[in-house]
This record gives C-alpha cells, sequence and structure tokens, in this order.
C-alpha cells in the first residue's frame, strides 16, 4: 500500500501547521525541561518573592536594590567586592538612576569603615543591619538550600521597588553576572511604564 501523491501532499500540509504546534506543547510541558539560554537568570530566583523591611526615602522608593551583607570585619576581600559593586552600578548605564546599591552591615560599623566604604563610591547606602533584617535574609538563605554559616554563603541580593528579594547571589558570584540580570530586569521594568 503506497501513498498517493495527494495523500503525501495532504500529510505534509498537516505536518507543516501542527507540527510546530506540538513542538511547542512539548517544549512547555515537564516531560521536556527546555527554557532558552536567553530567558535564563544567573543568580538563584528566589521563589516566592520575600518582602524585606528597609527604610527607604521617597527618592529611592521607585528603585531597584542591590542589598550586600558586607563580611565581619569588613577587610580586604569586603573592600574588593564592594569596588566590583561599584562598578557594577556605573556599568548599568542609563539604568543607574533607578538603581541602588545599599551595603549592609550585620554589625555597628566603625566610623572609619564607614568613611573608607564611601570613598570607594559616595554612591553607596550603608546601613546597619538589625536583628530582624537579618534573621529575614538568614531565612532566605536557608530557604535556597544552603547550609549558612552566618550571611556570608549568599550575601548579595537584588530587591525590587516593593522590598521584595527577587534575586540572590553567593559570596563567589561573578559581578558580570549581577550586572547581566540586573540590565534585564531594569530594561522589562523600563518596559512596563
Amino acid at each position: 500500500m503506497s501513498l498517493s501523491r495527494q495523500q503525501f501532499t495532504l500529510i505534509g500540509i498537516f505536518a507543516l501547521f501542527f507540527g510546530p504546534l506540538i513542538l511547542v506543547m512539548l517544549m512547555r510541558s515537564s516531560w521536556w525541561q527546555y527554557q532558552p539560554s536567553g530567558m535564563k537568570n544567573l543568580g538563584l530566583l528566589v521563589q516566592p518573592p520575600q518582602q524585606i523591611t528597609l527604610e527607604r526615602t521617597a527618592e529611592t522608593s521607585d528603585k531597584w536594590l542591590i542589598l550586600s551583607v558586607l563580611d565581619e570585619p569588613c577587610e580586604q576581600g569586603c573592600v574588593e567586592k564592594t569596588a566590583a559593586l561599584r562598578q557594577v552600578h556605573r556599568a548599568a548605564g542609563r539604568h543607574a538612576d533607578h538603581l541602588e546599591v545599599v551595603l549592609l552591615s550585620q554589625a555597628s560599623m566603625t566610623p572609619e569603615l564607614r568613611s573608607n566604604l564611601e570613598a570607594v563610591y559616595p554612591a553607596f547606602n550603608i546601613m546597619d543591619g538589625s536583628k530582624t533584617l537579618n534573621a529575614t535574609l538568614l531565612d532566605i538563605n536557608t530557604s535556597l538550600g544552603e547550609t549558612p554559616s552566618g550571611l556570608t554563603d549568599i550575601n548579595t541580593f537584588i530587591l525590587d521597588p516593593m522590598s521584595n528579594v527577587v534575586l540572590a547571589y553567593p559570596a563567589e558570584a561573578n559581578p558580570g553576572d549581577l550586572l547581566k540580570d540586573l540590565k534585564r530586569l531594569l530594561k522589562w521594568s523600563d518596559q512596563e511604564k
């Protein structure tokens, strides 16, 4: 039994129209775990986003935040990290106005350390962490499946303008990954306005 020319044409038209539909259904199913590389975030997604309480002024209430928990004591690695965050903020380009960098100290900060960090980049917002805020960040750290030894395992977070923690980054994360995720988030949030 051979297919006639008309049957072959009919099968071809059917495959042409329904083939892509079937492929999309397979890609969206849990059977085939496909995610385009352009849509992957490089940080750890905090699901569901967790809201934290921060003191924000009226001028910063509509900005995205990079919240970085400083190591105690803040030594050379800590200063290098703040310099990398400065570069991320500068590299955000036209989106830098919609972004604020907050450095959070787990304990009260000495005036000398505060002045050293402000010398690295005057635009940093430096805060002393409350026990409640540190506990919230520790909960987020634990929920991401890490075994925290303090808050230094995952110590950089991206917060949306409503103070929801959206993405988290481990201490050894590449600042370029943070920048890529930030640019994508800021671009999408600009499109919604």
